[in-house]
């Protein structure tokens, strides 16, 4: 038995948890807000002890008080939910004042166009799936909903995805697909932090004696070890989106996976072969819906209320 050692009660507290994150820009984020809200870039375990869930409210109401939109207050309730939940696995606090089941975000009504989900609201899943409280499906839902937003798997193939089916090729992890919609084996790129949380959850699950030829298993006791089917998929989906105050399906990671690289600055035609669309226009229809709000017909309309009267 180890014991968990303790930061020194005068040690900041946020330059670890910034440090443990991936991503640059998350960092930028979880810095920014984390300061917003505790008024110093550095924070002590006391600091971190004496916030209650009034004050995490107050601050919320505050930020729609001065006019912060929806989505941004909820990243920054997202921020401080990640940082509070390193703090109660390193026991230094039992419990979360920003927790979400006590601490509501916003509804913002997240029904985009093509179906994409709002990035901030797939970080607030991401990092809710990630800091689960019972932890054997937090694992695996993460490393699921990764699955589905980097892969673009449909929810069949996600539910059909086997050990076996995953191979190194030149260097890359890829996931060989047999149950596909045209029933054509099929490849897919696995992106390195797919690879890791896959990774996570095979230990985590092969601690409880889970050991299953299925990659996503189920872990409720009347088919404990059995392989997810497609519906549980979208329940689990579903699941961490009504969490986020969002009403989403699993198919609209499918749709996000193709703006978000669309967006980052991929080709077409590369996101037309990464999911696999025989026709460019049905990876285009993902996309183009969307984009076109920024360049609008109503955009053009020069017509003043005042203008339309007279007429």
């Amino acid at each position: 038995m180890t014991l968990a050692i303790l930061p020194h009660p005068a040690e900041d507290l946020v330059a670890p948890f910034l440090a443990a994150q991936l991503r640059p820009a998350t960092r930028t984020a979880y810095a920014s807000d984390l300061t917003e809200f505790f008024g110093t870039g550095i924070v002590t375990a006391e600091q971190a002890q004496a916030i209650s869930i009034a004050e995490v409210e107050a601050w919320r109401n505050d930020l729609a008080a001065i006019g912060r939109k929806a989505t941004t207050i909820n990243r920054k309730l997202t921020s401080l939910r990640a940082f509070y939940r390193r703090l109660i696995a390193l026991r230094i606090v039992e419990v979360s004042p920003a927790d979400p089941a006590v601490v509501k975000g916003y509804k913002v009504g997240h029904t985009a166009i093509g179906k994409a989900i709002a990035s901030e609201i797939v970080v607030e899943m991401l990092s809710d799936a990630q800091g689960y409280a019972n932890a054997l499906k937090g694992a695996r839902d993460y490393a699921l909903l990764l699955t589905l937003l980097y892969a673009g798997l449909r929810r069949a193939e996600a539910a059909g995805l086997r050990w076996a089916d995953l191979v190194v090729e030149a260097g890359h992890t890829v996931a060989q697909l047999p149950q596909t919609k045209t029933g054509v084996l099929q490849h897919v790129k696995l992106a390195p932090v797919v690879v890791e949380a896959l990774a996570a959850w095979r230990t985590a699950a092969a601690a409880v004696g889970i050991e299953s030829a299925f990659i996503f298993v189920s872990i409720n006791y009347h088919n404990y070890g059995g392989p997810l089917r497609a519906t549980s998929v979208s329940e689990i989906c579903q699941f961490y989106g009504r969490r986020a105050g969002v009403e989403i399906t699993a198919h609209a990671f499918r749709h996000t996976c193709a703006t978000l690289a669309l967006e980052g600055g991929a080709k077409p035609q590369q996101v037309q072969g990464h999911l696999r669309h025989a026709d460019l226009q049905t990876t285009m229809r993902y996309y183009e819906d969307r984009d076109a709000l920024n360049d609008n017909a109503t955009d053009y309309i020069a017509l003043t209320p005042q203008e339309e009267v007279k007429k």
